[in-house]
C-alpha cells in the first residue's frame, strides 16, 4: 500500500525552490517601490504648482514656490501688497508658508529658474495674477533610478512632466 502525502525531500526540494523565487523578485519589488515613490512625487509637486498657478489666477495676487533641496522641502508663500502686510500683520501675525516635504529617498537634484520678481534666498518659481510665471525647471531623482523633470512654461505657466 501506498503513502498518501509527501516525502520530506519533495517539501525541502519546494521550499528551496520558492525561496530562490522570492530571493529573485524582492529587489525588483523594491526597486519598483522606489520608481512608485518618485513617480507620485513629480506628481505631488506639478500638482501643487498648478494649484498655485490657478490660485494666483483666481485672487488676482502672486504666489511664490520655494524649492529647498536641502530640506527636500517645497513651501508655497502668497505674495501681498504693503497694505494687506499691514493689515495682515495688525490682526493676526505673518502667516508661514505652506510646505510640502519629498518622501524619503526623493531628492531635488537640481532646479534652474529665471530671475523672480521678488527676490528670494532659495530656488523660486513664480505665478502671476494673468496666469504666467518666471518659468523654469525641477529635476527629480532617486539613487539609481531615472528622474523626472518638471517644466513650468514662463509665458502661460502650464506645468508639464517628462522622464528623464
Amino acid at each position: 500500500m501506498k503513502d498518501r502525502g509527501f516525502s520530506f525531500i519533495e517539501i525541502i526540494v519546494v521550499l528551496v525552490l520558492l525561496s530562490l523565487a522570492v530571493a529573485l523578485v524582492a529587489p525588483s519589488l523594491s526597486r519598483f517601490s522606489r520608481s512608485v515613490k518618485l513617480k507620485a512625487a513629480a506628481k505631488k509637486v506639478s500638482a501643487i504648482l498648478r494649484y498655485y498657478r490657478s490660485e494666483a489666477v483666481n485672487q488676482g495676487k502672486v504666489y511664490q514656490i520655494f524649492f529647498d533641496p536641502d530640506l527636500r522641502v517645497v513651501k508655497v508663500q502668497l505674495m501681498e501688497s504693503t497694505e494687506e502686510k499691514a493689515e495682515d500683520e495688525q490682526n493676526k501675525g505673518k502667516a508661514p508658508p505652506k510646505a510640502y516635504f519629498l518622501p524619503d529617498g526623493v531628492y531635488i537634484k537640481e532646479v534652474d529658474v529665471d530671475s523672480p520678481q521678488y527676490p528670494s534666498d532659495l530656488p523660486t518659481i513664480e505665478f502671476y495674477p494673468n496666469g504666467g510665471s518666471n518659468g523654469g525647471t525641477i529635476l527629480l531623482d532617486s539613487q539609481d533610478l531615472k528622474g523626472y523633470k518638471i517644466k513650468v512654461h514662463f509665458l502661460t505657466g502650464s506645468v508639464a512632466i517628462e522622464k528623464v
